[in-house]
């Protein structure tokens, strides 16, 4: 990775595998902030640069989807990806068009995930 660090906001409700993908993550350079709740993502956007945010889609309160949409509404210019283990969720809804990034299968290739987040922060950066 280059010398600047991908700020990285990692959302997801399951503890474990948060702790897991944010140690994994600034392994390999990336200064991460992990939530484990699309409330306190949504603080952490307002008061700190993020680059590119993960976002889980079935989460307790606030879910994925509305995470998503009220990160683009304040931070137009932020890339988000989401992830999901859930089928029900449908990336080509139309409030949903050209929001996103990308969106992810839980659980997903880490070397495939690497490459979706440095592909966003580029996309972020233009």
């Amino acid at each position: 990775m280059s010398e600047d660090k991908i700020n990285l906001l990692l959302v997801d409700d399951e503890e474990a595998l948060l702790d897991s993908m944010r140690r994994r993550l600034e392994l390999r350079g990336f200064r991460v902030i992990a939530v484990n709740s699309g409330e306190k993502a949504l603080e952490v956007a307002r008061t700190t640069p993020v680059d590119v945010a993960v976002v889980d889609v079935k989460m307790p309160g606030m879910g994925g989807k509305e995470v998503l949409l009220a990160l683009k509404q304040e931070h137009p210019d932020m890339e988000v990806i989401i992830m999901t283990g859930h089928g029900s969720f449908d990336p080509h809804e139309k409030d949903l068009a050209g929001k996103m990034h990308a969106c992810l299968a839980k659980p997903c290739d880490f070397a495939s995930f690497q490459q979706t987040l440095m592909d966003a922060y580029r996309k972020s950066r233009k």
